[in-house]
């Protein structure tokens, strides 16, 4: 008996270790799962600094106050912002005129254009005066094609072929001979050095827009 009963109670001490194991260990599948730190992404561009904003900045400021300005481009319209036909008293307003002086009316125009070579005429008087010539003697400007004070009469062939003829105005000292653009009502002269034959080598010396006249009498 007592035999049985000590097999009885090794069976029985079995049987208890075995159901009580898996109460002891813990269940993964009964615990939320650990998330690890994110790792910041090496692709997340760094911020910029304050002192590089400022550099940009001040680079890109730099660049368009240095950016040196275009001139005007002459053409049977005017130039730039002359316009043929303009009232004087629009172009006074803006400052490119002062007030007549009773002096040639080319010195009407504002010293600021004169320095740059520019001289304004007009047609008529007082309130009725409008803008009919636009004259150049800088080489700073050009015309659409190109043309400047300086080229050549062998370059304003080609520039302009068939366009360009020769013209004969009636000057303050007598008949002169001038290249000339000719375009409806309107054209470009091309003024050469006195005496000049227009030859292929003469230069321009000066450049007029304005309303077309046989008639060129120039400064008083």
């Amino acid at each position: 008996m007592k035999g049985r009963f000590a097999l009885v109670a090794v069976m029985a001490a079995a049987l208890l270790i075995g159901c009580s194991a898996p109460g002891s260990q813990t269940s993964a599948s009964n615990h939320p799962a650990t998330t690890a730190a994110p790792t910041p992404s090496s692709a997340t561009p760094a911020p910029t600094s304050a002192a590089a904003t400022n550099s940009a900045t001040i680079a890109s400021s730099t660049a368009k106050t240095t950016a040196p300005a275009s001139p005007w481009t002459l053409s049977l319209t005017g130039l730039g912002p002359l316009k043929l036909g303009t009232p004087y008293t629009t172009l006074r307003q803006q400052g490119y005129v002062t007030a007549p002086t009773g002096d040639c009316p080319g010195s009407w125009t504002s010293k600021a254009l004169q320095d740059k070579g520019v001289y304004l005429y007009p047609s008529g008087a007082g309130d009725t005066a409008v803008l009919a010539e636009v004259a150049l003697t800088n080489a700073a400007y050009a015309t659409v094609s190109g043309a400047r004070v300086g080229s050549t009469m062998s370059q304003l062939k080609i520039l302009y072929g068939s366009q360009l003829t020769s013209e004969t105005k009636n000057g303050n000292g007598g008949p002169f001979t001038v290249a000339v653009v000719h375009i409806g009502a309107r054209e470009i002269v091309f003024e050469f050095p006195y005496g000049s034959t227009l030859a292929d080598i003469d230069p321009v010396e000066a450049i007029v827009a304005r309303t077309w006249s046989a008639d060129m009498m120039g400064e008083c």
